[in-house]
Order: structure tokens, then C-alpha cells, then sequence
């Protein structure tokens, strides 16, 4: 793959530092752009300083100026959490639409032959219709946040048929493994369950747990979005990303106790805000990515949450 210059806007969130590594790693020059940057964070090494561009996307002169010269944009940047966004939804507006569009006409403006990739959510499609979801399932977003992820969306595609700017677009199901950021089951659940499950509390699961999930594991979404760079096949279009199978919550709880024995769970009533928004089982459709380009996921579920544990098991130390 040839080296390109690259930026990642959210650089500092889950999947920005994971993906950091890894084009670092491949020789690519990687930049990040992030609003804050924490200095509890051990991920901010000396070297990784230096990679950073400190600055707002809601701020449209200094993005006019950002993201000039770079072949591709990692466009992670926004605010996450279905619930907190029915909670503050102006706030999820402006991150997650205004600071786009301040992206795409950056773009437009300054840098029209970038290939943006835009990780969208399986949240668009609401509650599933269907056993497997492909990329044809009604949308049917139950939150804010999952009508704004949609509505992006469409910009991108909108500016592509517009502009001439290439985009990629990858609703994303439940990643998962090291560099999650720890302390709000908003925010990931496995990673919380494993988080309880460190610090030796108990995990709470709302109903009786049976509810699918489609974890995949970091690293077989972070190459998937590596390959993205250099594949005009995908450019112009939306997949679905996943594992491609259901694990239940339970289940997943389950698995973590065979690494952590002392693992301990409660079920608990759904908080009536969570109760109206959840989707019920989820599991993505994938065959679409395995047909044009070949990609699937490696990592199997258990193997994922055992290399997840260790690596927080070793951080805690």
C-alpha cells in the first residue's frame, strides 16, 4: 500500500487511538485532531504529541485550514450515546451534524480530492426487522443520536454526488478491546462488563440478558479501515460492519467469567428511557464487504475478550 498522509478527526476516542497504532506501524504519517486532550491519558506519548492538532470541528475557519493537503480523513470525530443525546439533543446537533458539515465544506472548499471514511452506526436501522440485517433493512432510528448518524450520512453521499468528494460510509455494530474509554456503560458495553468485571463488581444487565449482540473486536475493524484507503470499489457506498454472528448478554458475561472466575452479574429492570430506545437482537449482515472486497473478521469473540482483559488487567497495574 502506498504511504499517505492521513489525519483523524476524533483521534483520541476508541477506535482514533486503535487506528492510530496501526497506521503508525504501516509508516503512514498520521496526524490527529481531537478538541482536548486529557494529560491523565497514557496514551499521549512524547511522540504521539506531536501528531496533534488541537482544535474544534464546529470551528469552520479553523477547519477550512486542518484538514488542507491530507489523502485521507478519518472523520470519527462527535459524541456518542443514544441516550445521552434524547438527554442534551442540541448538544448531539451540533457534534454530530453542524461539525460534520463544517467537514464536507472544508473539504469542498480546501481539500476536494481527500477520501473521507464516516463510521455511521447499526443504530440507524432502529429495531431489526429481520434476523440477519443487511444494508436494505428499513431505517428506523429510535434516538437522536442514531437520526443524526443517518442524516450524515446523507451528507456525505450528498457531497460526493455534489462535489466529487469520496467518501466511504460503514455502519458499525459493537466494537470492542483496548483504548475504550472506561467509566459510563453508555459507551461500549462490553468494555464496561469487563471494567466491572476488573475491579471485581458486580455487572448489572437490564431484562434477562437473552438480548443479541454483534461484538467485533478492534483490531478486525481497524483493518478493515486501513484496506478502505486504497479501495475505489468502496468509495461512494454504505456497509454494514460486524461480526456477522449474535452473542447475548448474558452469554458475554459468561465469557468474561472464564478469565476472571470471581466475575460476578445482576439482572436488573430496564430504566424506562434505555427500555425505549433498545433495539432488541442485532446481528449485521456482512456479506456484502466479503463479496466486493473479501474482507471478514478474524478474531473470534472469545479470543477478543481475552486479549481485551489482558490488556486492561496490565494497565491497572
Amino acid at each position: 500500500m502506498k504511504k499517505k498522509k492521513v489525519i483523524i478527526l476524533g483521534g483520541l476516542g476508541f477506535i482514533g487511538k486503535n487506528l492510530y497504532h496501526s497506521l503508525l506501524a504501516d509508516n503512514h504519517n498520521v496526524s490527529i485532531l481531537t478538541d482536548t486532550i486529557s494529560e491523565s491519558d497514557d496514551f499521549i506519548t512524547p511522540q504521539i504529541r506531536e501528531s496533534i492538532i488541537v482544535g474544534s470541528i464546529l470551528d469552520s475557519n479553523f477547519m477550512d485550514q486542518a484538514l488542507v493537503g491530507y489523502d485521507v480523513i478519518f472523520s470519527l470525530a462527535g459524541s456518542s450515546g443514544a441516550s445521552d443525546s434524547i438527554k442534551d439533543p442540541y448538544t448531539d446537533l451540533d457534534t454530530n451534524l453542524r461539525g460534520h458539515l463544517n467537514i464536507l465544506e472544508a473539504c469542498r472548499r480546501n481539500n476536494p480530492t481527500a477520501l473521507l471514511i464516516f463510521p455511521s452506526s447499526r443504530l440507524v436501522y432502529g429495531k431489526p426487522e429481520t434476523n440477519l440485517v443487511n444494508e436494505k433493512h428499513p431505517l428506523k432510528p429510535d434516538s437522536i443520536y442514531a437520526i443524526h448518524k443517518h442524516t450524515t450520512e446523507q451528507y456525505y453521499l450528498l457531497y460526493q454526488r455534489l462535489y466529487g468528494i469520496s467518501c466511504i460510509i460503514y455502519r458499525i455494530s459493537n466494537p470492542f478491546g483496548p483504548y475504550q474509554k472506561f467509566g459510563s456503560n453508555h459507551y461500549g458495553i462490553l468494555n464496561w462488563f469487563i471494567h466491572k468485571a476488573i475491579n471485581h463488581e458486580a455487572i448489572e444487565i437490564y431484562g434477562d440478558g437473552a438480548q443479541k449482540r454483534d461484538f467485533i473486536y478492534i483490531d478486525d475493524l481497524i483493518n478493515l479501515l486501513k484496506l478502505s484507503m486504497d479501495n475505489v470499489k468502496l468509495v461512494g457506498r454504505v456497509f454494514n460492519v460486524g461480526y456477522g454472528k449474535g452473542i447475548s448478554l448474558k452469554q458475554s458475561v459468561e465469557t468474561i467469567a472464564k478469565f476472571i472466575p470471581d466475575t460476578k452479574f445482576v439482572f436488573k429492570p430496564w430504566p424506562k428511557l434505555d427500555k425505549q430506545i433498545e433495539t432488541g437482537d442485532y446481528v449485521s449482515d456482512i456479506r456484502l464487504l466479503k463479496q466486493e472486497v473479501g474482507w471478514e473478521p478474524k478474531t473470534s469473540f472469545e479470543e477478543g475478550v481475552q486479549m481485551t482483559i489482558n490488556f486492561y488487567d496490565k494497565s491497572s497495574r
